[in-house]
């Protein structure tokens, strides 16, 4: 995608009124490279990262994150077993989890909107979705999480 294109995507969005942090699960480092650059671009977004299902419970419950983007294969607990232990803890269950998988077939979708991810995206994701992903999970997570 060009420049003035993700710039265009992001015009519309409302920022938070303080900077909100994104924390992306995630163990390919090529993966979180190329997430990184995108979120890069966006100021009110500060970016965390964990390399698997358990760094990524002690981020979320210590550093309180907007948004979770969420691998769905990771080493240890998979990204269903960290969205469960996520709902069902009183200061993480209403951060908005967005799947990132290469779980691609209908059923995958189907099994991750039920089990209660915010988005479901595929890899190879396209950019604008991701960037319609991150805007709907970020103004839920403003009304929520964001504000002074």
């Amino acid at each position: 995608m060009q420049d003035s294109d993700q710039n265009s995507q992001l015009k519309g969005v409302q920022s938070c009124p303080k900077q909100c942090t994104l924390l992306y699960v995630e163990d390919n480092p090529a993966n979180v490279a190329l997430v990184a650059q995108l979120i890069a671009r966006r100021g009110e977004l500060k970016f965390l990262t964990a390399i698997d299902g358990d760094l990524g419970l002690l981020l979320a419950r210590t550093c309180q994150p907007a948004i979770i983007l969420m691998d769905i294969c990771l080493p240890g607990k998979n990204g269903y077993e960290v969205l469960k232990l996520l709902q069902a803890d009183p200061a993480t269950n209403f951060i908005p989890v967005v799947a990132l998988s290469s779980n691609a077939y209908a059923h995958d979708i189907a099994k991750g909107i039920a089990a209660g991810f915010f988005r479901y995206l595929t890899k190879p994701y396209h950019i604008n979705e991701l960037m319609d992903a991150l805007n709907a999970a970020l103004a839920f997570a403003c009304a929520r999480h964001c504000v002074d």
